[in-house]
């Protein structure tokens, strides 16, 4: 009976842990399906939240671009508004300033146009307004490109006979070749027509001709297309008389200062030469037991002023005295030359000066579209600085030579009487006699 229960009751557990564990299968089963429902759900809607989003930004970006558009576009106005503003409210001066900056402005460009037109264009009239210089400019540009490319072209060319003849025209840069029946010449366009201006050697004809069949040649050609022979010959006296009235007083010193030049130039190597003595011939030839040897004036003057003195500093006070009456008598009139070599200088460059301020009053007056006006103004201001150093610098070597001379000899004399205070037994000696 047992037995049977115990049976009853296993069967019984065991049909209730079945039961029990499908349970819990289907209801696992149930929950997955369930937590991947929600999932594909969710994926769904954050595909669409991303779809979305998408959308808007791009709708935020192109209204954000709009708006930077409409920004930069205020600013702009804003800015021309307050520079009208601005305008409104300058005064006159600052107007009359603006204007006279873009006057000058203008000036600046038209200078360096006309420049332009006068270096690479017969055409440089003045009457011409701005918009028919630049077309020359135009043509002018068009031109220089057919200078990397030349060509031979047929030109009617004007003969040095006056005839009118048919050419072959080659054109490297400024310089133009022209051939004429196997003859070269250099030509140039006046008055529009190519007028000979050189005619070409032998062997410079050949090889244009060479040049003409297609061959490598090699060509010579003058850089300054032949201005260096225009260049006029001027004397010096032309030259010097271009410095105007501030050359007169630097000729002046000048010649003052040569004619002393001169003068103490002959005095100072005119000058006997120093006698040398040691001690003892020279205490021999005071106390008169030697012949007194052929002595130069300023020598034997202080010789003669040490003899005759009757004590030791009376000698030397005497000698003292005539040393320094010898240095002024061998630098006599020297400083007239130094005097010469500061101021020549000085009087050039008030030449120079003088001249600038009258270069730039003639550019006041006229304008300064012509270098050539302006270069040669200044040209003739530097030739008095130019006389002033040609007339400083040797003033300045003849003195330091004669002064030196001077000096050389003034310092003989020194130990000259120097060696002669060394005879103070011989002068006491005759004092106390």
């Amino acid at each position: 009976m047992n037995k049977f229960t115990s049976f009853i009751f296993s069967s019984m557990l065991l049909c209730f842990s079945l039961v029990t564990s499908q349970v819990i299968a289907a209801g696992s089963n149930d929950i997955e399906q369930d937590l991947l429902n929600k999932i594909s759900k969710a994926q769904s809607e954050l595909t669409q939240t991303e779809l979305s989003i998408a959308k808007s930004k791009s709708r935020l970006t192109k209204s954000m671009t709009d708006l930077e558009h409409a920004l930069i576009s205020l600013e702009k106005k804003t800015l021309s508004a307050r520079k009208i503003a601005d305008e409104k409210n300058l005064n006159l001066s600052q107007l009359q300033e603006r204007l006279k900056t873009w006057q000058s402005q203008q000036s600046y460009q038209q200078n360096l146009l006309q420049q332009f037109l006068r270096l690479h264009s017969e055409q440089h009239d003045t009457n011409l307004d701005t918009a028919q210089k630049l077309g020359v400019v135009a043509e002018i540009t068009d031109q220089i490109e057919l200078w990397f490319e030349p060509a031979f072209i047929t030109k009617q060319l004007v003969v040095e006979s006056g005839k009118i003849e048919n050419a072959e025209l080659i054109s490297y840069g400024p310089v133009h070749w022209m051939i004429n029946n196997g003859q070269g010449y250099r030509a140039e366009m006046l008055d529009d027509e190519w007028v000979v201006q050189q005619r070409l050697s032998e062997s410079m004809s050949n090889a244009l001709l060479e040049l003409k069949q297609g061959n490598t040649v090699q060509l010579s050609f003058d850089p300054s297309l032949s201005k260096l022979t225009q260049v006029p010959h001027e004397s010096i006296l032309d030259h010097v008389h271009k410095g105007g009235v501030w050359i007169v007083p630097i000729l002046t010193f000048a010649l003052v200062a040569l004619v002393i030049a001169i003068v103490r130039g002959f005095v100072l190597w005119r000058l006997p030469k120093i006698q040398l003595f040691s001690q003892t011939g020279l205490d021999a030839v005071v106390k008169g037991e030697s012949v007194q040897p052929m002595m130069g004036r300023m020598q034997k003057g202080l010789l003669a002023l040490a003899m005759s003195s009757h004590s030791e500093q009376e000698r030397d006070d005497l000698l003292f005295q005539q040393l320094q009456q010898d240095k002024v008598t061998l630098e006599k009139r020297l400083t007239a030359i130094a005097i010469t070599a500061s101021v020549a200088p000085l009087l050039g460059l008030l030449g120079t000066v003088s001249g600038m301020i009258e270069t730039f009053r003639m550019m006041t007056l006229f304008g300064s579209g012509d270098p050539e006006v302006v270069s040669g103004g200044i040209a003739q201001a530097l030739i008095t600085t130019e006389m002033g150093l040609v007339v400083a610098i040797p003033a300045l070597i003849i003195h330091a030579i004669l002064s030196r001379k001077a000096k050389a000899y003034h310092n003989q004399l020194e130990n000259f009487a120097l060696m002669l205070t060394q005879t103070d037994v011989q002068f006491k000696h005759k004092s106390a006699a």
